[in-house]
């Protein structure tokens, strides 16, 4: 995109991306929180407290979101995770509940929706699921930063994207995805 997409202001809703997207988990009472890099950190604060944030661990080498969600599990170890990528504000709080539910009444260790391909930023992690990325991270067992590749690690279940809910998982990548 070229620039954070979570700080991009949605002229519809009056708020930055992450904001929508962070309101959606209020709807479900879920409480939530955002995972930004060291450099994010002065900007987020612009629309967000402190204890809203949490900062990329430093001492882990990995990238991207795996980064982002090994940092978080790390500040919170014992916690099963909902993550949603702050682009997908057409996200709609009822697959949020659908995957909720879905998780507890599942004995999955992740749980993500799949249509043409999987979603790794539309799930939930559970502590334990955690706790194997990250040994296998520590391990070297992953070798690339890839969420796919992570969730292959664990006993994950999948909730088929039906047609009517493909929007909900559509990513802003380009500026050009925004017309």
């Amino acid at each position: 995109m070229g620039y954070d997409k979570g700080l991009i202001d949605s002229e519809a809703e009056g708020k930055v991306w992450a904001k929508i997207v962070r309101d959606k988990f209020s709807k479900i009472s879920i409480s939530s929180f955002l995972s930004i890099n060291q450099s994010q950190t002065e900007n987020y604060l612009l629309h967000f407290k402190e204890s809203d944030l949490v900062v990329d661990n430093t001492t882990l080498k990995a990238q991207g979101p795996l980064l982002g969600l090994l940092s978080v599990h790390l500040n919170y170890s014992d916690q099963d995770l909902m993550v949603v990528a702050c682009d997908m504000i057409n996200m709609n709080e009822i697959a949020l509940k659908m995957l909720s539910d879905r998780y507890n009444s599942s004995k999955a260790e992740a749980i993500a929706f799949k249509g043409e391909r999987v979603e790794p930023l539309c799930g939930i992690y559970s502590s334990q699921g955690l706790n194997k990325i990250h040994n296998a991270y520590r391990e070297k067992a992953i070798s690339n930063n890839s969420m796919i590749y992570a969730l292959e690690k664990l006993q994950t279940s999948y909730i088929p994207i039906g047609e009517e809910w493909k929007g909900f998982f559509k990513n802003f990548n380009r500026a050009e995805d925004l017309k």
